[in-house]
């Protein structure tokens, strides 16, 4: 008798999100996969795309307290007519993973409830969390009202009904996972994403390109790729740092990646353009910094593959893919000694500094580019290999599906 093929449900706001790579995996293994979400994602070979929409925004009537259950719900709700409408129509997923806070997998378990429910958790939100509390120790005041504790712990509120429902939890890292109580956390694997070592890996022909003529030949790249140009990810201590860097050697060119946006913290830092305020604050020759804009794949893999010095800065958060994407690509790493970072890179692999400290960054920096070691390349390489490779990801997670 055929046993039919497993059928998986993803839920994530972002197509693909996260989930990439295992869904395209899982497909090729014969499974069928399906893909919810509130993007408008394009037909992808072998994924069924669900998309929900909220068919309103939240109502700022709501109770303070309530406005992320508020938005969760609506999110939920949204998911739910769409899910509903394909269990009608014979859908009936045999697991399901959803990306936990955003709300959209609140109430899958109950549509479905045959299916196991695997609750992917980023963060749980503290006062102060371990971010706020860096962040207010290092000359960002935060302007807290009696309510904030309040407020932080309401945030929580989608996650723990996702946990509450969960047959399992994965978290991407160990220091994310500490972040949760430990009732839930106990009950987690952490399992990175997983890095396609494939794509993101050196190639030393692309040490002296102009980089359609963004710099010269002989130029030394210091290179800093973000999601938004903000506190959470260094980027003031990292512009604070390019005057000594640029005074110390003359040939070197910074290059920043990314959107000149903020996407975490809260409306103070949001207010602030973070990008002007570092070039009015610091004395940066403009022929020597470039501002790329966000990076399509493959021009972002030639940034890091011509970089002399790859920057990545972070207060202890969620720790970015970018870091270890720089890593696999074989980047002479300059980062910060924060908790998050510490759990991928050593001092074989990278050069550690002070994040508080932009004249340390800058040392970092300098020394690096005046004395380059190819073993440190390596190593980092070494490390994302033998720890975030995506095959070894999506076969960890496979072994979690098939428990």
């Amino acid at each position: 008798m055929l046993r039919r093929a497993p059928t998986i449900l993803f839920i994530h706001d972002s197509f693909p999100g996260q989930f990439g790579a295992l869904c395209r995996w899982l497909a090729d293994q014969g499974w069928q996969v399906a893909f919810a979400t509130e993007a408008q994602a394009p037909a992808s070979e072998g994924i069924r795309i669900l998309r929900y929409a909220p068919h309103r925004a939240p109502s700022p009537q709501t109770h303070p307290y309530a406005q992320p259950m508020d938005r969760a719900a609506i999110k939920a709700q949204a998911f739910a007519r769409v899910a509903l409408a394909a269990r009608r129509d014979g859908f009936r997923p045999d697991v399901i993973v959803a990306h936990s806070g955003w709300g959209a997998g609140m109430f899958a378990k109950q549509i479905f409830p045959k299916a196991r429910f695997v609750a992917y958790c980023e963060w749980w939100y503290r006062f102060p969390g371990v971010d706020v509390s860096w962040l207010t120790a290092n000359g960002y005041p935060l302007a807290v009202s009696p309510e904030a504790p309040l407020h932080e712990q309401a945030r929580n509120a989608p996650i723990a009904m996702d946990l509450a429902a969960a047959d399992a939890a994965v978290c991407p890292t160990v220091f994310q996972a500490a972040q949760f109580p430990r009732v839930f956390r106990d009950a987690m694997t952490v399992l990175h994403d997983g890095i396609d070592t494939s794509f993101f890996r050196p190639d030393p022909s692309a040490q002296h390109d102009a980089f359609g003529g963004l710099v010269s030949e002989n130029s030394r790249v210091v290179s800093y790729a973000t999601r938004g140009m903000e506190p959470h990810r260094g980027f003031p201590q990292f512009m604070a740092a390019l005057p000594k860097v640029l005074a110390a050697c003359p040939e070197a060119i910074a290059v920043v990646a990314g959107e000149n946006r903020v996407c975490y913290g809260g409306e103070n830092f949001r207010r602030t353009d973070w990008r002007e305020r570092a070039l009015a604050q610091n004395d940066i020759d403009p022929a020597r910094i470039r501002f790329t804009g966000r990076l399509d794949r493959a021009t972002y893999l030639r940034l890091l593959q011509r970089s002399d010095a790859h920057v990545y800065l972070t207060v202890p958060f969620v720790l970015s893919w970018s870091m270890l994407e720089a890593m696999s690509a074989g980047c002479a790493m300059v980062v910060s000694d924060t908790d998050p970072v510490r759990e991928f890179v050593d001092t074989e692999a990278a050069v550690l500094t002070d994040l508080a400290s932009p004249a340390a960054v800058a040392d970092g920096i300098v020394a690096t580019l005046l004395e380059p070691e190819a073993a440190r390349r390596a190593r980092a390489r070494w490390i994302v290999e033998e720890r975030a490779p995506s095959l070894r990801a999506v076969r960890n997670w496979k072994a979690l599906l098939d428990a």
